[in-house]
């Protein structure tokens, strides 16, 4: 059957000078939203579990680790009763965005074991956000397998998904990611998760800053009309 996966980045109103503004959720309109999963009826459950959920299920997940998901997000998904995943660049703790608009902060290792003890799960987006197709296959691996290590020695739990940055991703990539330990991974490809999906290929459903209330409930239900 399978269950949708929904993609953010920031929850945060657009800083100054702000190039990708689609990136950025307002915390209202988060908030509608998640009440609309709530008239839904669905529960959160990790993006592992996509391929082998129900209609009644939904993963969150968030890119890159933002700062704005301690101190906007995760407040809201706590009101709401809801759990989500973030993908955090490991090397980048603490600093910003450099790869994107550059002033956005990151999580820094304290903030990402406090959003662990809030029931927040964590997973990798490599090491430092490297386009894994546009590097030589060795240095993809050792993004890939230090992100892995990173995650690790913060002695946060479990950490057993990642997802590509940019989306960008291959055979053989993918092939790297489940050698290096990890149980699943995101795309940034749209469509369902059933049974038969890859696990290292799970789609999404992607959430910006012009994405209302009636646009998300239309994918949704579109979503669950495609899978009967």
């Amino acid at each position: 059957m399978g269950s949708p996966i929904l993609m953010y980045h920031k929850v945060a109103s657009p800083s100054p000078g702000a190039k990708v503004l689609g990136h950025y959720v307002k915390p209202a309109a988060f908030r509608r939203h998640l009440r609309l999963l709530k008239l839904m009826r669905l529960s959160t459950i990790s993006p592992g579990d996509a391929p082998s959920g129900s209609h009644s299920q939904i993963a969150i997940t968030f890119d890159d680790g933002y700062e704005n998901f301690l101190t906007h997000a995760l407040p809201i998904l706590e009101d709401h009763h809801f759990t989500a995943t973030v993908f955090v660049v490991t090397e980048r703790l603490g600093r910003t965005d450099e790869w994107d608009e550059g002033s956005e902060p990151l999580m820094t290792a304290d903030q990402i074991r406090e959003c662990v003890r809030r029931g927040t799960q964590i997973g990798s987006h490599t090491a430092t956000h490297a386009n894994l197709t546009k590097v030589p296959l060795a240095e993809a691996e050792s993004e890939i397998r230090r992100s892995a290590e990173q995650l690790a020695a913060l002695e946060i739990g479990p950490t057993p998904g990642f997802c590509y940055p940019y989306g960008a991703e291959s055979a053989e990539i993918r092939k790297l990611v489940a050698q290096s330990g990890y149980d699943y991974a995101c795309t940034t490809q749209k469509g369902q998760n059933h049974a038969t999906t890859d696990r290292y290929g799970l789609r999404r459903i992607n959430v910006r800053a012009d994405t209302g209330v009636a646009v998300l409930a239309y994918k949704l239900l579109r979503y669950r009309s495609d899978a009967n």
